[in-house]
């Protein structure tokens, strides 16, 4: 099964701290809010030196979308520089702060609830083409950061997301100076 999603389909709504804003591109399951989610990809300008909302029991990986760096600032005393387009893990509950030493930047986060998800993230660009699995009973979220992305059986172009499930493989192309952000989702079995 195959969902697009547009810019259009995404909804902006203010950080759980009020400190800036948000644009949810996928909140699970159907009808979820910021506090009861299970899975959350969202895209957000970081505009202001200010902390993360906490989200305890939440695994975060986020991506530096914009040019300009972003450091994460957290309580212990350790600062992370994102890479440009390099995902970053961490417990979402830890909320650092946000350091911007060349000003605004953008991410892109993708949220998992601990013990009902996980999450694999990567960024592949031209160059970087190939197959990936849907595990099974997860799914696979394909968004065009910049570009086009060919995500067999479906195209998208900068700023679209795809939602594949129900799929064992999936082909990804992206086109000349084209990245895309691939999100493979697994349910966490329980003991």
């Amino acid at each position: 099964m195959l969902e697009f999603l547009t810019e259009q389909d995404y909804r902006t709504t203010p950080w759980k701290n009020g400190r800036g804003v948000t644009e949810d591109v996928l909140l699970l399951p159907q009808g979820a809010t910021h506090e009861n989610f299970d899975i959350r990809i969202s895209r957000a300008p970081i505009v202001d030196e200010s902390q993360f909302s906490p989200f305890p029991g939440i695994d975060r990986t986020i991506t530096r979308l914009g040019e300009n760096p972003l450091v994460l600032r957290f309580d212990d005393g350790e600062e992370v520089a994102l890479g440009h387009l390099s995902p970053y893990r961490f417990d979402s509950a830890s909320a650092p702060c946000s350091q911007l030493p060349g000003g605004a930047s953008q991410v892109m986060n993708v949220m998992t609830r601990r013990g009902r998800w996980s999450a694999r993230v990567a960024v592949v660009g031209n160059s970087d083409g190939g197959s990936m699995s849907v595990p099974p009973g997860g799914l696979l979220v394909v968004h065009a950061v910049r570009g086009e992305c060919i995500a067999s059986p479906g195209r998208i172009d900068a700023g679209e997301t795809l939602i594949v499930r129900d799929v064992a493989r999936v082909d990804i192309a992206p086109g000349r100076d084209s990245v895309c952000l691939v999100a493979a989702f697994e349910p966490e079995t329980r003991a």
